[in-house]
């Protein structure tokens, strides 16, 4: 153990020396700090327009006010009214913002067709962007471990190049006591800035001090030990300090770059998806043709989903806006399997994504980050779900008004739903992260293992 402290202590002193080292751990210290600030900017820049949401209906309303000064018919209130469907992050999405900055945070919705209002911003799918953006997530997953790369390509390398390794392989001490002394001196400094890194976040982004703090730290722990454990496979082919950096780097690309990639052409090739503007189109189609039916035609399949309707006097005028919304919802039912395809075949990409993300340590730390976030594309659709029934009880608040004839009063305005929806974590697919990365780990310090015992360590 003394042995070892002053091996430790050496690593020290000729970490203080290489000022290339320093200024890069100072580099990737601002880096992630700038991620930090950059997703809780963005985060608290969508909870401000969310805030503001509820005065820009309140103005609506005052306008309407203005508009229609004493009672008026529910379906110009219908028409002109517009409400939102807001998707509140949770305060962990500073750290990794997942798809927020893909998908809207919030629909504006009237009581006209669903399917336009849900998907007239989805004109990219969702799973296309799997890295997220510039977050303190990114700059673990993607980062951290060219840090660990510049640490470790060299770790007996240099020391066998510069002929100091005939020396301490000459003392009484251990090989493995040598190689652990470098791992774990170099384990330290990663680990203390992921640490301070996470720990800045968390403040900064005033995290609640819950069971995801551990599961993070554990995250990031364990990816960072996936990391080190490659280091240490790569050291014990005992090839120079150029051969090492050459091929960490590559397993690098591999795992961060090109495998993802592939993974994400695979899943898109054998799940594919159309774009949710597809859906849009079709129902336009669907709308416009309402007009060209007649009218008996139309409320006769809108009575049979609402018989509680069907007694209400027969549509004479050549216009009557009961009419113009059956058609509408009848264009959302007429896309509504379609819909129900789109958001399961989203799902299904992203369960096959989780299924193949053990083949990329990378891809799986983000999406348990995501996960960790509420920021990951089931929490999309759970929010898109949420708006749907959302847009449900709108019509059933104004269907009576509609139907029965009775006419909005201004009073009327503060009965009218509201929506809100806050990001929850998917702890299982945080739980299914730890596992693989667990798994991740012993693999690849198993293999380090073997190889460290079929190839002993020698000073040439």
């Amino acid at each position: 153990m003394h042995l070892f402290r002053i091996l430790f202590f050496y690593e020290w002193r000729h970490f203080r020396a290489a000022r290339g080292l320093v200024l890069l751990c100072c580099l990737l210290l601002a880096t992630g700090l700038y991620g930090i600030y950059y997703g809780t900017t963005e985060i608290e820049r969508q909870r401000q327009h969310l805030a503001n949401l509820p005065e820009l209906t309140r103005r609506n309303v005052d306008e309407l006010k203005v508009k229609f000064p004493g009672p008026a018919d529910a379906g110009d209130i219908g028409y002109y009214h517009s409400t939102f469907a807001m998707h509140h992050p949770d305060r962990w999405a500073a750290l990794s913002l997942g798809l927020r900055d893909v998908n809207p945070s919030y629909v504006k919705l009237r009581l006209l067709g669903l399917q336009n209002q849900l998907y007239a911003t989805d004109n990219t799918n969702p799973m296309k962007v799997l890295s997220g953006n510039f977050d303190l997530a990114f700059v673990l997953v993607y980062l951290l471990p060219l840090l660990i790369i510049a640490l470790c390509f060299n770790l007996l390398s240099s020391e066998r190049e510069e002929g100091i390794l005939v020396v301490l392989l000459a003392q009484p001490v251990r090989p493995a006591v040598v190689v652990g002394a470098k791992l774990a001196f170099r384990l330290v400094v990663v680990l203390g800035l992921a640490g301070l890194l996470s720990v800045v976040g968390m403040l900064w982004a005033q995290v609640p001090l819950d069971g995801r703090v551990i599961m993070w730290l554990s995250l990031t722990v364990l990816y960072c030990l996936f990391w080190f454990g490659v280091s240490l496979v790569v050291t014990a082919l005992q090839r120079p300090s150029a051969v090492n950096a050459v091929a960490l780097l590559g397993v690098w690309l591999l795992l961060v770059v090109l495998v993802p990639s592939l993974l994400n052409l695979s899943v898109a090739t054998a799940r594919p998806v159309p774009q949710g503007i597809a859906l849009t189109i079709k129902q336009r189609e669907e709308i416009h043709g309402g007009w060209d039916r007649p009218k008996t035609e139309t409320m006769n399949r809108f009575f049979a989903l609402y018989p509680q309707w069907r007694d209400t006097a027969t549509i004479r005028e050549r216009f009557v806006w009961r009419w113009y919304y059956a058609f509408q919802h009848l264009g959302d039912l007429a896309v509504a399997p379609q819909a129900a395809a789109y958001a399961h075949g989203l799902q299904q990409r992203y369960d096959l994504v989780e299924q193949l993300n053990l083949l990329s340590p990378a891809i799986n730390a983000q999406t348990s980050f995501n996960a960790l976030a509420g920021t990951d594309l089931p929490t999309h659709l759970q929010f898109q779900r949420s708006a749907t029934r959302f847009h449900d009880s709108l019509r059933a608040f104004y269907y009576p008004f509609l139907f029965g004839k009775v006419e909005f009063t201004h009073a009327d305005y503060a009965r009218e739903p509201t929506h809100s929806f806050t990001s929850q974590p998917e702890l299982p697919t945080i739980y299914r992260g730890l596992v693989k990365l667990l798994l991740s780990v012993a693999a690849v310090y198993g293999l380090g293992a073997v190889l460290w015992r079929v190839r002993p360590i020698t000073p040439r």
